[in-house]
């Protein structure tokens, strides 16, 4: 009778060690967000690192500031800097991101999809995260797009800090 509960119970543990294991590989990390070298090679930040409701994103040189470290949290989906969430604005091609509360709707999520040394950002309504225009320039806007197959301005390095 022991031998049979122990048996079942190291069945019962086997089954479920790729979920335990799943969830450890899922967990939030901190990290930059770099545009592909072709994109630029720049960093996405907070202006003047004022984290706060409503303030828009940009691109700046990459320097490790806290300006430019998101939590990213790959089975919640969600790009967080602060308290707040990275918010798609509206979900419509052309709306500038924002940062606002958290409130765990369609417009905080952001899915990662491999796309071969980088990853594109999809959220809401399918677009992508993107630099507006394609800018290189320090100080271009963030904003959502239509997602292209190799928009270098879709295409982002997790830099993990």
């Amino acid at each position: 009778m022991v031998i049979a509960s122990v048996r079942m119970a190291a069945v019962s543990a086997a089954c479920l060690l790729p979920f335990l294991a799943a969830g450890a590989l899922a967990q939030s990390y901190p990290t930059m967000l770099q545009i592909s070298p072709q994109g630029g090679g720049r960093c996405i930040e907070v202006p003047n690192g004022d984290v706060s409701p409503d303030q828009g994103l940009q691109m700046a040189e990459c320097n490790s500031t806290a300006a430019q470290i998101f939590i990213y949290d790959p089975a919640g989906m969600h790009l967080t800097i602060g308290d707040l969430c990275v918010d798609a604005n509206g979900g419509k091609p052309g709306d500038l991101v924002k940062l606002r509360a958290c409130a765990a709707g369609a417009n905080q999520i952001w899915k990662s999809e491999p796309k071969g040394n980088f990853t594109k950002l999809v959220g809401q309504n399918g677009l992508c995260l993107d630099i507006r225009y394609g800018s290189k320039e320090n100080g271009a806007p963030v904003q959502s797009w239509n997602c292209g197959d190799s928009e270098p301005n879709q295409l982002w390095s997790f830099q993990r800090e």
